[in-house]
């Protein structure tokens, strides 16, 4: 039987090799738009990797460890800095790889009960709002929700540039 943090572990897992997946072989297209009002391959991947600030896998550790029992949360921003726009293909495959492996180690010490038992105060900054979350709706909300819609924009970039 499955459990539900050997599940967040596949999912994850699951949803890396898609993003390398799409991203193998856009090197000369990182910052292709197909409408100026529209995010890059580029500024999606940092967009995934660092909202939450930090990343998912840093409030994961945190709240696992019981340092951290909110945090703040901004909607749509690409996470872009001036160091960022400049990495090629293989550093951004690197953050990528650190995110992944970040998430893994938050997770490899937690039980199912941390999963569904620890909560934290999420303060939803753009829309106005706070809500309780526990590190599974945290994580179910992340990998199933926020990375999968993301990885659909970036199949549609990837098919409009005909790769």
């Amino acid at each position: 039987m499955t459990t539900g943090k050997q599940a967040h572990l596949e999912s994850a897992q699951s949803i890396k090799t898609e993003l390398l997946a799409v991203l193998d072989g856009m090197d000369y297209c990182l910052d292709w738009k197909q409408d100026p009002d529209e995010w890059s391959a580029r500024e999606l991947v940092y967009h995934l990797l660092e909202t939450p600030p930090g990343g998912v896998h840093s409030l994961v550790k945190g709240i696992l460890s019981g340092e951290v029992r909110e945090y703040d949360l901004w909607a749509d921003l690409t996470n872009m800095n001036p160091e960022r726009a400049e990495y090629d293909l293989a550093q951004i495959t690197a953050d990528i790889e650190s995110f992944f492996q970040g998430l893994d180690d938050a997770l490899s010490g937690a039980s199912d009960e941390d999963l569904e038992g620890k909560k934290v105060m999420m303060h939803q900054k753009t829309r106005g709002f706070d809500e309780e979350r526990t590190v599974k709706a945290i994580l179910e909300r992340t990998l199933d929700g926020h990375f999968r819609e993301h990885l659909t924009q970036l199949r549609g970039l990837r098919e409009a540039l005909a790769i």
